[in-house]
């Protein structure tokens, strides 16, 4: 029960909110003020009210005050308001850069944040050494070895270990990975880490990309405490936010892109299929493998998008939503592609019919476009390992899937269609987001638009 402390004029309640991870008491406290003229009758039953009151929003977690600190506060953020408002790959995400936040302010009220805390955070996270304690591990001989000898894929090693394609990948050519997923790979072979990887403290700073995210974290946290009227204002709006240091879009160039799709014909179906789709559509990965077989209406040509499929080490293969309400779209698709997906989905029911009782029956409610041999959604990670060993095959670069969307961008900028045309097949927000990261390209654009109205115009009148 609630205690009660006469404070001058004003009353301290206090109560007990459980206790933390190390074992200490949790204790929130307000302070109760009566108003002008009360009876001391009429204080001590209000008082009353009041600590009842206050006790049971301390128990049931609903009492909160600026004097909370940033890490229970976070906490509470999560469970009250991530779990239901953020997505899954955002909430994880966010989940993991909580241990460094909570390490360096997380001791901090959140009334008391200021900006120099965060700047001093940002600093230590662009610092050489904030690695310090982490582990990379580089492949041994012996992990190719057994690789051969147990004549393991590295689609059966990525189920047997839960990683994802792209993880094993990495292993499989040598470069280094987490700890974390090291272990995972010698857990599945039944092996010491040691025998299969050479662990080394990885001492490289985090990249400005990385800062930015902590700060839109701790930014998302702190916004909802101003909402919860718990802070005034929100600290991170009183600094600029981490600079990002923008990389060049990568896309392929014409003759490239010949090659690419001239090549296409000798590979599998399903990978004709998904590559076509990424060029013609310029959508994200999530949203191709999120599409069902209703979502194509092929007499029409066109895509409608509903959903993304996403993985994480959590839930595994799982659908969510898209990215915003403006990545829902429909997008117009050739013939030439709507005849491929005939030819695909023709393929595709042979083996279903094939594989029979295997074929998973929730194919039957969700009959997603690309799946694995028994029916189950493929992995989203799955394309890309095959897209990188065509482009192997061809001759060309290794770029990834996003840049088949980069490449449909530029197509589209390049042939003169209009921005906000560019943005709606894009599925972006707002045409500005189109317009920052092509910037380079609709100046290119813009200067062969000069080009072509001087040959009308102007040369034109001069011969006239």
């Amino acid at each position: 029960m609630a205690t009660i402390q006469k404070r001058g004029n004003s009353y301290r309640l206090r109560a007990s909110a459980g206790y933390d991870a190390k074992g200490k008491q949790i204790v929130r406290s307000m302070t109760w003020t009566p108003a002008p003229g009360m009876t001391k009758k009429q204080i001590a039953k209000e008082l009353e009210r009041q600590k009842v009151k206050f006790d049971e929003q301390v128990k049931t977690g609903q009492f909160l005050d600026g004097n909370i600190k940033f890490q229970e506060f976070s906490e509470e953020w999560f469970e009250s308001y991530g779990k239901e408002h953020l997505r899954e790959r955002t909430y994880q995400r966010y989940k993991e850069l909580s241990v460094r936040t909570y390490a360096a302010i997380g001791h901090i009220p959140i009334q008391k944040l200021q900006p120099q805390h965060l700047l001093a955070f940002y600093r230590q996270l662009g610092s050489e050494g904030i690695r310090a304690g982490a582990e990379t591990a580089v492949p041994r001989e012996r992990f190719q070895e057994l690789l051969a000898d147990r004549q393991w894929t590295q689609a059966f090693l990525s189920q047997t270990s839960g990683l994802a394609p792209s993880t094993i990948g990495a292993a499989v050519k040598g470069k280094s990975i987490s700890s974390k997923s090291a272990s995972a790979i010698a857990q599945a072979f039944e092996e010491p880490v040691e025998n299969l990887f050479t662990l080394k403290k990885d001492q490289t700073p985090l990249s400005s990309k990385t800062i930015r995210h902590y700060h839109t974290f701790i930014s998302s946290v702190l916004e909802r405490a101003v909402k919860w009227q718990l802070i005034p204002g929100n600290p991170c709006h009183r600094i600029d936010p981490p600079k990002v240091d923008h990389k060049e879009i990568k896309f392929m160039q014409e003759g490239e892109l010949e090659r690419f799709i001239e090549c296409l014909s000798q590979e599998p179906i399903e990978y004709q299929s998904a590559f076509l789709i990424l060029v013609l559509t310029g959508m994200r990965r999530g949203e191709l493998m999120g599409l069902e077989w209703p979502d194509i209406d092929l007499e029409e040509g066109r895509i409608m998008i509903r959903r993304t499929s996403q993985y994480s080490a959590q839930k595994g293969i799982y659908t969510d939503t898209t990215k915003t309400e403006q990545s829902k779209r429909s997008i117009s698709i050739p013939q030439e592609l709507c005849q491929k997906l005939r030819e695909y989905r023709a393929w595709q029911n042979e083996q279903r019919l094939k594989m029979g009782d295997q074929w998973d029956s929730a194919w039957q409610n969700s009959p997603r476009l690309f799946c694995q041999w028994n029916g189950k959604p493929m992995h989203p990670g799955a394309p890309y390992q095959e897209l990188q060993k065509y482009l192997k095959r061809i001759g060309l670069e290794r770029m990834s899937l996003h840049s088949l969307r980069h490449t449909n961008a530029t197509l589209l900028i390049g042939a003169g269609t209009d921005l906000r045309t560019v943005s709606g097949r894009l599925g972006h927000s707002q045409a500005s987001t189109t317009l920052n990261i092509y910037s380079h390209q609709l100046k290119t654009a813009d200067k062969a638009a000069a080009e072509i109205l001087s040959q009308k115009v102007l040369h034109g009148k001069a011969s006239g």
